[in-house]
């Protein structure tokens, strides 16, 4: 499994492709291992639940995904919005949904994701994008760091 570290060179975008479909697989493995009770189950006050940190990724991959079609749509540079984690996570309410389909959703959002990016034109991947915070960077960092997020999520509903 690889991990990503600020200080090397950002992973290809054929690297983080691999990489997000290896977290895909691996948490359908332990995802059906667990119990609703296990779940649902909050670990201290203020924490998430691995159903809502599962939702957060959902919410993730939405943002992601819209992220990766307007890089499509406009001319550079793209700038990133930020959006309140706690309050999607609050009014997706994924505490109150089957973990089946919390499960079958993510997977099907982030397969898409693959989709497009296994679809994306070479010259995008040189285009300026602009974080939250206005630094500049490009859509492989953007698409190696939301792998990385992504991972850093599926290890912590793992290893709860």
């Amino acid at each position: 499994m690889a991990v990503y570290s600020t200080s090397l060179a950002t992973p290809t975008l054929t690297e983080s492709c691999t990489q997000l479909a290896e977290q895909l697989d691996l948490l359908a493995r332990y995802w059906e291992t667990y119990s609703e009770a296990d779940l649902a189950e909050y670990p201290g006050p203020g924490r998430w639940s691995r159903k809502e940190i599962l939702g957060h990724l959902i919410d993730s991959a939405l943002n992601n995904y819209r992220r990766m079609v307007l890089a499509q749509l406009g001319p550079p540079p793209h700038r990133l919005r930020p959006y309140d984690q706690d309050a999607w996570v609050r009014i997706g309410d994924y505490q109150h949904l089957p973990s089946a389909e919390l499960l079958t959703l993510w997977t099907s959002q982030n397969r898409l994701i693959l989709h497009v990016l296994n679809r994306l034109p070479a010259e995008l991947l040189d285009y300026e994008y602009l974080t939250v915070n206005g630094n500049p960077t490009t859509l492989p960092w953007l698409i190696a760091d939301y792998v990385l997020h992504l991972e850093h999520h599926v290890r912590q509903i793992i290893h709860y």
